[in-house]
């Protein structure tokens, strides 16, 4: 590693653990990262909960705290009390709660201007009889047998949340009849609150927008070559090695949080980012600037890496950000370190989060590193999408094994299924999904599209990142991940349904998860528009094979599908992984 003349000496290890000799970079003082700043009031999107009200004892229930915005709550009420609740959310909802079913309840629909600001729950003899809900409009609902003043804040007896917060869910208790006796609401601090605080970029540019990159694996020439041999056998031992390289350093940063990270910085211009690292493999988070594409000095463009690299396999997948149209004034270091804050929690419960609970706690490790004008910025940032679109970094994740690695915090199937696109002259696009029993964890199905296939762009690696094989090519991938909606005794399946996009073809897959016997997948080329395809009329009545692998016949591209396992999995975790085509043969 080279030094520059007249610096103290700087550590070449942290903990005794050395530099790999597959990046070269200087340690930072000590390597520690920089303290957190305290958040202020304004700036806090934790999940906090009102009393409970009624008894706080019996059967459990509390789901969908991470999930929201709410979009409708339902409760049923009979002589006996409360005897079902149900909250829902865009593309999912809790599981229903109390001895009544669905069908007896009523509800109240929520949208995006309006939510829920307070409730009270109507307790007698230890039975809950009604509860009253309040809206940000002024209005209520009420659902059973209710008393009191309608008129918000007017009650004592109710709870009602602070300014610019919302109810995200409903928990409580059981007693052994299966009625609701005891009830209590999860709130949050809205992320608009805080829009007003942003600093006005350019004159003449445009809101700053946070778009994300999908999931990315780079290929060395020999990995390029196993592909373009549809030798998936060797690609999946890959991976698997892969995964296990990458897992101490997955499980010390769950471990261990901040203290996991290593401060680096470039020894030749002194760029800092962070990373936790090995003598086998690195994690990374890495922001790199290029001027804003609207021509002012104002504003930039940061590019926000997060990268997991194997030195025993030269396998690499990266993620990430592009943050358009910030102020110039940003620090590039200072957005990873929120980054860097953020993984910990990404990596271990991200793949249950929402994406509007995503982009909050995003702006929240954004304060907590120092910069709340950013921190301000990302309402706007996330206005398109909804929220922090986190797939490609889970997906990343989850294609080194973070499924397995903590499979004692989930009770259920996973499906995961990966869409790579190794054309290189048409993007790709989702379309449509047709669900079996499956939740999507991130709550949210978005259509997105799939760049080509292309060469490797160096921006987004770390400086002086040298793997002994140079990473020649990247080919980017649609992760999808699903869970069992219904645990008990239950699989989960799913069709998708992919288009290129100019509309002349699409691909139609689908795979099924049996709780008895083995799996089965399936795969069809759309020879023409595909968004008319009937995905259900596939999913049910299409031909299934049992397999590991499968191939649809295409006039310009080999697309195949394959899976490591039609059963017997000890985490529960399955994977598809289908190819658009097949990348070039390397020649030299």
């Amino acid at each position: 590693m080279s030094k520059l003349s007249g610096l103290p000496d700087i550590p070449a290890s942290v903990g005794g653990q050395s530099i790999p000799d597959f990046i070269n970079f200087e340690i930072v003082g000590d390597g520690k990262l920089p303290a957190r700043h305290e958040v202020p009031p304004e700036f806090d999107f934790s999940i906090k909960k009102s009393p409970v009200s009624g008894l706080d004892s019996g059967k459990q229930f509390d789901e969908g705290a991470v999930w929201y915005p709410l979009r409708e709550v339902k409760f049923a009420c009979s002589d006996a009390g409360l005897g079902h609740y149900q909250g829902h959310y865009h593309g999912r909802s809790t599981a229903p709660v109390g001895k009544l079913s669905s069908a007896d309840s009523n509800g109240l629909k929520l949208n995006k201007d309006k939510y829920v600001v307070g409730f009270r729950a109507y307790s007698n003899n230890n039975v809950i009889e009604g509860v009253r809900v309040w809206t940000n409009d002024g209005n209520h609902k009420d659902f059973g047998k209710v008393q009191g003043p309608t008129e918000y804040g007017k009650d004592p007896e109710a709870f009602f949340v602070p300014e610019h917060h919302e109810v995200v869910n409903f928990f409580g208790h059981m007693n052994d009849d299966e009625h609701i006796h005891g009830l209590g609401a999860s709130y949050t601090r809205r992320l608009a609150s805080i829009a007003a605080r942003a600093p006005t970029s350019g004159l003449n540019a445009s809101d700053p927008k946070l778009n994300p990159i999908l999931s990315q694996t780079y290929l060395d020439a020999s990995t390029q070559q196993q592909w373009a041999n549809n030798n998936m056998g060797a690609i999946v031992s890959k991976r698997d090695q892969a995964s296990k390289d990458l897992a101490p350093l997955y499980e010390n940063i769950n471990k261990n949080g901040d203290k996991a990270w290593t401060r680096v910085r470039d020894p030749k211009n002194g760029q800092e980012y962070y990373t936790c690292y090995n003598d086998k493999a690195i994690v990374w988070s890495y922001v790199t600037d290029k001027p804003g594409a609207m021509g002012s000095n104002d504003v930039k463009t940061s590019i926000i890496s997060i990268g997991s690299f194997s030195k025993t396999q030269n396998f690499m997948g990266l993620s990430g950000y592009i943050w358009d149209n910030i102020p110039a004034t940003s620090v590039a270091a200072v957005i990873g370190l929120a980054v860097t804050f953020l993984i910990q929690p990404l990596l271990v419960q991200g793949i249950t989060w929402g994406i509007a609970f995503a982009a909050a706690q995003f702006a929240t490790y954004l304060a907590a590193a120092g910069a709340p004008t950013l921190a301000a910025l990302v309402p706007a940032s996330v206005a398109t999408g909804g929220g922090l679109i986190i797939a490609g970094a889970i997906g990343i994740f989850v294609a080194f094994g973070v499924l397995a690695l903590f499979s004692w915090i989930w009770k259920k199937f996973w499906l995961v299924i990966n869409v790579y696109n190794f054309d290189a002259n048409h993007e790709w696009r989702s379309i449509d999904h047709y669900n079996d029993n499956g939740e999507i964890p991130s709550g949210e199905w978005l259509p997105k599209t799939i760049p080509t296939f292309k060469p490797k762009d160096s921006v987004v690696f770390p400086p002086g990142f040298e793997p002994q094989q140079p990473l020649e090519s990247v080919v980017t991938y649609l992760a999808m991940t699903w869970g069992n909606d219904s645990t008990f005794m239950q699989g989960v399946g799913q069709g998708v349904l992919m288009g290129r996009q100019d509309n002349r073809a699409g691909v139609a897959l689908k795979y099924v998860i049996h709780y008895w016997k083995d799996n089965e997948i399936g795969l069809k080329y759309i020879d023409g528009n595909p968004t008319s395809f009937n995905l259900k009329d596939f999913y049910n009545n299409g031909a299934w094979v049992k397999a590991y692998s499968t191939q649809a016949s295409s006039p310009d591209l080999t697309i195949t599908g394959h899976t490591p396992k039609l059963g017997g999995s000890s985490e529960n975790d399955y994977y598809y992984d289908v190819c658009i085509g097949l990348p070039p043969r390397v020649t030299r």
